[in-house]
């Protein structure tokens, strides 16, 4: 190591899986991970993993996380969950808007332009492309941030920004509460962990659509080329097997699970997956 003396306590770093690849130098952390400390450190890494058994882990639930501090409600923490869904609520009013003015011919030539490509894509689109297109779109930006810009970068989390299944409570709680027989400090206390409530849902609410745009920034370029690759082989699938086939197989195997263990708790593979996406 270097930049690190007697004086100075030692202090913590986080290093991304994905980022452990040879030789690099770290900037040390403060106690929290969400500010520089003092000095740095020289780390040779390397990470031997089964990419298959890693392919299956992406899409089962995530391990419970035990030992976790209880929810507290932040006032900045929810100011910035707010801006967060303002920001997104706008960017779907602009698309709102640009799609009135086309529908509306309010600039003839990309009204025609787009009028064009509607029929175009009503026409000749079918099923098995849409995913052969979402897939090639995450390979063309692959491609562009690591050609185009010079340097792909990836995400290093901090403790202001741990995902929300982390940090938050979900499920916990209880729901059958007797309003008329509790004290003041209950009742502060209770709506203290409704506004705590509240702040995770925003938090869960703003989180969605910024993993869907970290993917296409390959911010988890492992998730990133994982999804791009299911896209693909999606669009195969359905080239070569009629949907009411592959509806047929995914349901049968619903009823097949819940008949070998009527107690199985089903996971979402979709959530699964954007749990290991980062915020």
């Amino acid at each position: 190591s270097s930049g690190i003396n007697a004086e100075w306590p030692l202090r913590p770093g986080a290093i991304p899986l994905f980022n452990c690849k040879g030789l690099k130098k770290y900037i040390l952390k403060d106690s929290k991970l969400s500010g520089v400390g003092k000095g740095e450190i020289v780390v040779e890494t390397t990470v031997f993993y089964n990419p298959i058994r890693a392919a299956v882990r992406t899409f089962t639930p995530k391990e419970e996380v035990i030992m976790k501090e209880p929810t507290k409600f932040d006032i900045s923490l929810l100011q910035r969950d707010v801006k967060r869904i303002t920001a997104q609520v706008e960017m779907l009013q602009d698309v709102g808007e640009g799609l009135d003015q086309i529908i509306r011919w309010r600039s003839k030539p990309v009204s025609l332009f787009s009028m064009f490509v509607f029929v175009f894509a009503v026409y000749y689109v079918e099923l098995w492309m849409v995913p052969l297109i979402l897939g090639m779109l995450l390979l063309y930006s692959y491609l562009y941030m690591r050609f185009g810009r010079g340097k792909l970068e990836t995400y290093v989390s901090s403790q202001v920004s741990t995902p929300y299944y982390l940090r938050s409570g979900r499920g916990e709680g209880d729901n059958n509460v007797d309003e008329a027989s509790m004290t003041i400090t209950e009742r502060f206390d209770y709506i203290w962990n409704l506004a705590s409530t509240g702040q995770t849902t925003l938090d869960l609410v703003a989180s969605i659509p910024e993993k869907i745009k970290n993917i296409g920034q390959w911010k988890n370029p492992y998730a990133s080329c994982l999804l791009a690759f299911i896209l693909i082989g999606a669009s195969v699938a359905l080239y070569f097997i009629p949907v009411r086939y592959i509806l047929l197989g995914w349901g049968i195997n619903k009823f097949r699970k819940f008949g070998m263990d009527p107690n199985l708790i089903d996971n979402m593979e979709v959530e699964d997956f954007l749990s290991r996406v980062p915020s």
